[in-house]
């Protein structure tokens, strides 16, 4: 007798509710991606040093056209609350106390990557690009690389460079703000 199995898939509401709940432990990294619970990887050093140098160059961008978010939950749709590394989200009063960015509020996303690369560039990317995020970043550590990725469609992003060191880039929403391949990655 062959038996089919299924996976049991949550909604967003479901997971803020386990969470409520204390399903999860308070120190426990994880995400909602396509109704599924994913356990995060731990932040190793390198990973940690290259949230903290982009983090600090975009905070040079002014407050009155961004809130930057590092770390923190947005939400794509009823089945997708990921954490991505960094969000420049449109500026709102209260600073989306009241609901989670959603992929409108999201002006660029950038992940870092070291040993989930794949997993940030096979699944994560393609929701980002179904979701209609506009721009993300990926830098992934291993390749010392920057990928970019652009013109979201529901099969994925139509635009896609890769950008090494010596080169520099410019977020869409922020084309006069330059950013060099080189001070990230050294």
């Amino acid at each position: 007798m062959f038996v089919q199995t299924q996976r049991r898939l949550f909604t967003v509401q479901e997971y803020h509710l386990m969470s409520e709940a204390g399903v999860f432990r308070d120190n426990e990294r994880v995400e909602l991606i396509e109704g599924e619970i994913i356990q995060m990887a731990a932040i190793g050093r390198r990973h940690a040093a290259r949230v903290d140098r982009l983090a600090r160059m975009f905070s040079r961008i002014p407050e009155s056209l961004v809130i930057f978010r590092v770390q923190n939950p947005i939400c794509l749709n009823d089945n997708s609350e990921p954490q991505p590394d960094i969000a420049l989200v449109q500026p709102r009063a209260d600073f989306y106390e009241e609901s989670l960015p959603n992929s409108g509020d999201v002006l660029l996303l950038v992940e870092v990557a070291d040993s989930t690369v794949n997993y940030d560039r096979d699944v994560k990317v393609p929701n980002y690009a179904r979701s209609g995020i506009q721009e993300v970043w990926l830098w992934d550590l291993e390749a010392n690389c920057l990928e970019v990725y652009r013109n979201p469609t529901a099969n994925g992003y139509t635009s896609i460079q890769k950008f090494e060191r010596g080169e520099i880039v410019s977020p869409l929403a922020f084309p006069e703000f330059a950013v060099s391949i080189d001070l990230i990655l050294s």
